[in-house]
């Protein structure tokens, strides 16, 4: 409940707090009504102002409730329960006449107010409704027209695609037919060409068995010749090393002393490229050995030892230490042995650090060490990343092992790559030659052995040097033995010692036969003339 004042009369009037009555006291703030006496005027203009507001009233109130529909039945159906519901809502809202403290409302005047606002109203309504129901019906249509378009659009567009597709699959399959009949007829006349061919052949065989039989084998037999030939001359043997120095070659001896006291006898040739590499034998510290930490006698610094004999005492023990660690099996096992050159180089912290992170040595990680040492002592220099291959050059494969070598040439005939390599142009008893070229091989040459050609040169070179054993004496791997068949004291033939056993030798020979051979004979035998010690 509400309590309103109006301006004419100081009585509270309790009306129900209805939107309606709140909305019609709003817009008619009083109406000073007398009791009878009603100008007409004054009606009329009461009716207009009543007529417009109840119609401006159903007319928003139409506009807010009427319901957007799709199709006019709907509209014109939900149309007419509206009109119900207005028409009560204007018993409602009739205006209430005030005279004095009496609250009245004139019957004639209520009656032609409601008659001419349901008239009004229901006019409105309906030229409202026929806006809205032709607007939606015109947006309706257009949308369907326009899905419409849409859709005839797309099934021609669609209709054009599946038509073009079909029309390519058809050229293709067309191109595909004529492409396999291209290729049936081509390889049809290539049939009959090659029939014909053969055909030919088979006729003409006869006359070339009698005509040209012998040329025919005859190049059969050159050409089986020179690829025999080229196969067996193919050694598969790197000779490109560089050669010791004079130097490196006089402090053999000492190397091989204190090789022996390291036990890394075997490795002497690995300990002269070593030596080549760090100071070519020259100077009071061959093995640059100063920094190694078995040096307890002179500064740890470059070039500190001034005695070369220690300094080969000193290289050769840190040598074999770092061959250890290395884990290296063999002097043919180049992959450890560089291992442990790298170490010897960098310090034997290396040897463990490759093997960690990179499983051994390579090139590209002895760069890293060398560039992570730089970085960690502040230095511009650290080592030789490239000591490996430096080294390498003067060591063989074969260094230290003559037998290895020589067993890998068994089977050769005629021996083109020995006597060639010496220098020959034409073929020459190769025995000497052989022997020459496998100490080159191991570059054992000119040091445990000489360059010879001539069996009685070779014996000399050994009789000079101290190393020369007769036939008592019990060979071992790797000396030289010299033959002579006639027993007239003048030798024939030189081999190489494989093993002794059983009292027996077993030697590896060139020009046996024109070929490289294993043989064996009794360590009693009258043909062994001497032996060459290397």
């Amino acid at each position: 409940m509400k309590s309103i004042k109006t301006k004419e009369t100081v009585q509270t009037i309790n009306t129900l707090n209805k939107e309606s009555n709140l909305h019609h006291f709003e817009k008619i703030k009083h109406i000073n009504v007398k009791k009878k006496d009603i100008r007409k005027d004054e009606n009329i203009n009461q009716e207009r102002d009543g007529q417009q507001y109840a119609t401006n009233s159903v007319i928003n109130r139409e506009k807010n409730i009427l319901p957007k529909v799709e199709y006019q039945v709907c509209a014109v159906r939900n149309w007419k329960k509206q009109r119900k519901k207005n028409n009560k809502s204007i018993h409602k809202n009739i205006p209430i006449m005030y005279h004095g403290n009496n609250i009245k409302a004139s019957k004639s005047t209520h009656q032609h107010y409601l008659d001419n606002t349901k008239k009004i109203n229901i006019r409105n309504v309906n030229k409202q409704n026929k806006i809205n129901i032709k607007n939606q019906t015109l947006v309706k249509n257009s949308q369907i027209k326009k899905g419409r378009r849409n859709k005839i659009n797309f099934y021609n567009l669609r209709m054009k695609d599946i038509a073009i597709n079909k029309y390519k699959k058809k050229k293709l399959k067309q191109s595909s037919k004529k492409a396999i009949k291209r290729s049936t007829n081509g390889a049809v006349i290539v049939s009959k060409n090659i029939y014909k061919v053969t055909k030919a052949i088979i006729k003409g065989v006869p006359k070339l068995m009698t005509i040209g039989m012998g040329f025919l084998l005859l190049c059969v037999i050159s050409l089986f010749i020179g690829v025999f030939g080229a196969l067996s001359y193919d050694t598969r043997v790197d000779s490109s090393t560089m050669n010791l120095s004079q130097e490196v070659i006089e402090y053999r001896m000492i190397i091989e002393q204190y090789a022996k006291k390291y036990d890394i006898e075997e490795y002497v040739p690995l300990i002269q490229a070593v030596m080549m590499q760090e100071s070519g034998g020259k100077g009071s510290d061959p093995m640059q050995s100063s920094e190694c930490p078995y040096n307890k006698k002179y500064p740890k610094k470059h070039n500190g030892i001034t005695n070369a004999e220690y300094s080969i005492d000193v290289g050769v023990h840190y040598l074999s230490n770092c061959l250890k660690k290395a884990n290296v099996e063999s002097v043919s096992d180049i992959d450890n042995i560089s291992l442990g050159l790298q170490g010897y180089n960098y310090g034997n912290g290396y040897i463990q650090w490759a093997i960690n992170y990179f499983g051994g040595y390579t090139r590209a990680n002895a760069k890293v060490f060398s560039d992570e040492k730089k970085a960690e002592l502040q230095v511009k220099v650290y080592g030789d990343p490239d000591y490996v291959p430096h080294v390498l050059r003067y060591y063989h494969i074969g260094n230290g092992n003559m037998v290895d070598i020589a067993k890998s040439q068994v089977g050769n005939v005629g021996g083109k790559t020995y006597w060639s390599w010496y220098g020959f142009k034409s073929r020459v008893s190769w025995c000497a030659c052989f022997v020459s070229w496998v100490a080159n091989e191991s570059r054992d040459l000119n040091v445990t052995v000489p360059k010879f050609s001539l069996v009685e040169d070779g014996i000399s070179w050994y009789k000079n040097k101290g190393r020369w054993r007769d036939r008592s004496y019990i060979p071992k791997s790797g000396d030289l033995i010299f033959f002579d068949w006639n027993n007239d004291n003048d030798p024939d033939h030189v081999g190489i010692v494989e093993k002794v056993e059983n009292n027996k030798v077993y030697t590896i020979e060139g020009n046996s036969k024109d070929e490289c051979r294993e043989k064996k004979y009794a360590i009693s035998s009258k043909s062994i003339f001497g032996y060459g010690v290397i």
